[in-house]
């Protein structure tokens, strides 16, 4: 039953890979702002048509955009708008600005960081010009730099119904339908993104992302595997493929993936531990041990209930000694500064450990310990009555033995009133009552114990129990 739980903890293990994100600094990327101010050559079937004094009027914006001076190029526009809407020389007749104006005025809002009037004048050019390509777009972008994906994802669609083909759009289209959990669309758009970008980190991630959300994982693993040839270094590529193998059950490969990280000297405190699961798996404990020191040794704060989780691992797997060599590593880390509930956990651990090593003088010690710390712990119950009862097994006088089957019985029963380990004490308390042939008694206590835990191997030995339980009855009457 344990190995089953283990196995669950290494598959769903928390490997948390980076989310896809819009590329950062968008507008500070040359590249990105000679494609969003543009040349201005503007289409007519997607974008409005501009006047000669308007094309001058961009021209020198351009300028002003290439030598980084956003304010000026503001002022500018600003100031053409006004002499062409209200012209201060009384000769010149005033005439409507062009939507594509509007439309710059809104990226140098955007490049101000004033993102507001940007939605607004990006807006009104759509409202002038409904078929205008590049507004549809920059409205996109800016919805997505305030994280408002699902007013950016009809001006995205827009935009390619227009006939925008860039890599960016189809991949920033992928990101909102990844977060929208739309892992098709997502995954069919990151690949026209990458088909038109091959080089984007971004997009091939994205991709990798919409591909293990359909569980896909042979094709995922592999795209991540060119992009760790590209960037060796990038630990969150590292763990998107290792969730990949271990969904496939490829647990070695993602035990060479771990001790790469661990190499490298870029696997944290959760890398590390996961590794410990995988080689204790692979039936490894003086690796495991390595990995779970290895992972104490990362923790800038001790986590003390995975440190633990860890040294239960050890000894539930049949290597009590490994798990003595760790629990004795997480006093010294810890000294004398437990607090109440961390010292019971620990301590609970090595009753478990020194109850694997058939050590009873030193379980009663540190339950002794455990009674005195925490008296009304439901664990600590348990653990007592297990303690009394394996005790009265090996107990050949008849009065003592008695005894120690009462001792267990009462710790049992005081166990089954708290709710967290009432499974567990029910259970425990009826096996030992099997033991001791009071069947009717045990019948009780099973069948409680199924009544909050279904469970088919469990069904049948209660079925056997209850008709031992009849015969005594039989025998009664």
């Amino acid at each position: 039953m344990f190995r089953i739980l283990i196995l669950l903890t290494i598959t769903t293990a928390a490997l948390f890979a980076e989310a896809i994100i819009p590329p950062s600094n968008l507008f500070r990327d040359p590249k990105f702002v000679r494609d969003f101010v543009g040349s201005y050559g503007f289409l007519s079937d997607v974008e409005p048509k501009v006047s000669a004094d308007e094309q001058a009027a961009l021209g020198t914006i351009r300028e002003l955009f290439d030598q980084s001076k956003f304010r000026e190029a503001e002022a500018e526009l600003a100031r053409f708008i006004q002499e062409t809407e209200k012209p201060t020389d009384p000769k010149k007749v005033p005439a409507e600005i062009s939507p594509a104006m509007v439309f710059v005025l809104g990226n140098l809002y955007f490049q101000a960081d004033r993102p507001d009037e940007a939605r607004r004048a990006f807006l009104e050019a759509i409202r002038r010009f409904p078929r205008f390509r590049r507004a549809h777009t920059n409205l996109a972008y800016l919805y997505i730099s305030k994280n408002q994906t699902d007013e950016a994802t009809p001006m995205l669609q827009k935009a390619i119904e227009l006939g925008e083909n860039s890599a960016r759009v189809y991949g920033l289209l992928g990101y909102c339908r990844l977060l929208k959990k739309n892992a098709v669309a997502a995954e069919n758009a990151y690949r026209q993104a990458y088909l038109l970008d091959a080089s984007s980190r971004d997009w091939k991630l994205g991709l990798a992302q919409a591909l293990m959300t359909q569980e896909k994982f042979p094709e995922a693993a592999n795209l991540i595997g060119t992009l760790i040839e590209e960037n060796p270094n990038d630990k969150q590529l590292w763990l998107q493929q290792t969730n990949a193998y271990l969904a496939m059950e490829r647990k070695d490969d993602a035990i060479v993936n771990l001790e790469t990280l661990r190499l490298k000297g870029i696997a944290d405190e959760a890398n590390l531990n996961l590794l410990g699961n995988l080689h204790m798996d692979r039936n490894e404990p003086q690796l495991a041990l390595l990995s779970y020191l290895a992972a104490m040794d990362k923790a800038t704060v001790l986590d003390i209930p995975r440190a633990l989780k860890s040294a239960r691992i050890l000894n539930d797997y049949g290597f009590p000694d490994k798990a003595e060599q760790f629990i004795a590593r997480i006093r010294s880390k810890t000294g004398d500064k437990l607090p109440s509930a961390h010292l019971t956990a620990l301590l609970l651990t090595e009753v478990r450990v020194s109850q694997s090593k058939n050590e009873a003088e030193r379980t009663g010690t540190l339950l002794k310990q455990l009674v005195e710390l925490n008296p009304a712990d439901g664990e600590v119950l348990v653990e007592l009555g297990r303690h009394k009862d394996l005790l009265s097994r090996d107990e050949a006088d008849e009065e003592k033995r008695a005894a120690l089957v009462n001792e267990a019985r009462t710790s049992y029963q005081l166990a089954a009133r708290i709710e967290a380990v009432a499974y567990q004490a029910h259970l425990a308390l009826g096996q030992m009552l099997v033991r001791e042939r009071r069947y009717p008694e045990a019948l009780t206590h099973l069948q409680a114990a199924l009544n909050l835990r279904k469970s088919e191997s469990l069904e049948q030995y209660t079925s056997r129990v209850r008709r031992a339980a009849d015969r005594v009855e039989d025998k009664k009457s």
